[in-house]
């Protein structure tokens, strides 16, 4: 890892947090409550394929990510019902993940970024999200430990996009070679980070790539 990087930018959802305790139990369980028959499994694996689906397509940008997320709403349950149920579902699930009750640190999120803090290290969060993040890392007690929450939909653009890498670096005043992303989007932010001239690491479950951790506490073995 180079030894100029002061500045460590971190993604969000499903690195930094993740849904709890999951986001088809979180669907599914709404949804019943409206009379919808559905099973937690199921809806959790058609809102990826629709989440992803989304991303390709649509952008989540400041005054439309409601309407992002109500369409992804819509096209899971849709099969199950076209009903005027599908809004108040919307609704409420719209303000669960507004706040930290539905989400989780990742393990040794706290102690890492403290101690990275303490070894002179900037810190930011990075994030292809819309503005509801900023009440979740406040909720959870995270949100004073970063300098800056960079959320896409406030940027007007979002990861790989290098726009908006190059305008962390403004925001920040450092160059390209002084900061390291972390996240677990091998296009979005391994590939977008590289791209733009930063270093890169990826987080999760194990795969093929050498420049990878598979929990925060590693960050420390590698930022001295």
């Amino acid at each position: 890892m180079s030894s100029s990087i002061c500045l460590v930018t971190i993604d969000a959802a499903g690195t930094l947090i993740r849904p709890w305790p999951s986001v088809g139990a979180v669907y599914g369980k709404t949804a019943r409550k409206y009379g919808l028959n559905v099973e937690d499994s199921v809806v959790d694996s058609k809102f990826y394929e629709t989440f992803g689906t989304a991303q390709k397509n649509k952008k989540i940008t400041q005054g439309e990510e409601k309407d992002f997320w109500r369409y992804v709403v819509h096209e899971i349950f849709r099969p199950y019902s076209s009903g005027p149920e599908l809004n108040p579902i919307f609704e409420e699930l719209w303000d669960m993940f507004a706040h930290g009750d539905h989400w989780r640190l990742a393990d040794g999120v706290q102690s890492t970024l403290r101690e990275l803090k303490k070894r002179g290290y900037r810190l930011a969060v990075l994030s292809n999200n819309d503005s509801r993040l900023r009440s979740v890392l406040e909720d959870l007690k995270i949100d004073s430990l970063f300098e800056e929450i960079f959320i896409s939909a406030e940027m007007g653009c979002e990861k790989p996009d290098p726009a908006i890498f190059r305008k962390v670096e403004s925001r920040t005043q450092t160059k390209p070679h002084e900061i390291l992303h972390l996240g677990d989007s091998h296009s979005r932010d391994f590939e977008g980070a590289k791209n733009a001239g930063w270093s890169a690491l990826l987080f999760g479950l194990p795969r093929l790539e050498e420049e990878q951790i598979t929990s925060f506490p590693q960050l420390l073995n590698l930022l001295p």
